[in-house]
């Protein structure tokens, strides 16, 4: 028994560090230019040895894009929940947003930058897996929608188009405004979430109930989040094997 959770630590271990060759490679080169040969040779292994955990270079590369979601996740929620201000809207964008800032290749996703992601953009299950985080935001949404937590006289298409808006653009203009008016990272997440903030009040200051179910639904948010992008890691890697 015990020599076969030490083989399926190994297995693990070897599939982790697949994995992070792979990180490395494609932020490097792009995906369309980074081959297994590659990967094999910067994780040390044999090309025959990462068949053994997925089934070709698609495969490889969207359990990479489904184990960067946990990551962000875990980090986001971890920032969030220990954080001095407390759950709620304004800090899950402050720190969803400086989180994005350390995971280029979720970010790639999210600009689509194809120099990075190229030809994985338009795999169905790549798609799937870079898409996930956008459903479980509008989720959130509707949470606070139910909960009178944020205004309903604009439609929750038209709620998802501002946060989309406002979020791309956080990555996307810093190369276009001057060097006299450039910003911290830091500051540009604030301005974010007070953009978001603001279109999206329902008018006049939270009671002391309301910010408590706010925090409350925005944890449990972030835990249901949490939970969905572990499960579909895990059923990757659990097809695979």
């Amino acid at each position: 028994m015990a020599g076969a959770r030490g083989r399926s630590s190994g297995r693990q271990q070897r599939g982790q560090r697949i994995l992070d060759a792979a990180a490395e490679l494609v932020l490097r080169w792009g995906y369309d230019k980074t081959t297994l040969d590659d990967v094999a040779r910067a994780a040390g292994v044999a090309k025959g040895t990462i068949y053994l955990h997925w089934k070709n270079r698609e495969r490889l590369f969207v359990a990479l894009l489904r184990r960067e979601r946990v990551e962000l996740l875990t980090e986001v929620r971890r920032r969030v929940t220990e954080g001095s201000e407390g759950p709620s809207l304004r800090s899950l964008l402050v720190h969803m947003t400086l989180v994005y800032l350390r995971r280029p290749l979720l970010r790639a996703v999210v600009t689509r930058d194809l120099d990075v992601i190229g030809k994985l953009a338009s795999a169905e299950k790549a798609v799937r897996a870079g898409s996930a985080l956008r459903s479980d935001f509008v989720r959130y949404l509707e949470m606070l929608r139910e909960s009178g937590l944020v205004r309903v006289d604009l439609g929750l298409a038209e709620q998802v188009q501002v946060v989309s808006a406002a979020f791309l653009g956080f990555f996307l203009a810093p190369p276009m405004v001057p060097d006299e008016f450039a910003v911290s990272d830091e500051v540009r997440a604030e301005l974010l979430a007070e953009v978001v903030c603001r279109s999206l009040a329902a008018g006049g200051e939270f009671t002391s109930a309301e910010s408590e179910r706010l925090a409350v639904t925005t944890v449990r948010y972030l835990d249901e989040a949490l939970a969905n992008a572990e499960a579909t890691y895990r059923d990757l890697l659990d097809s695979e094997g």
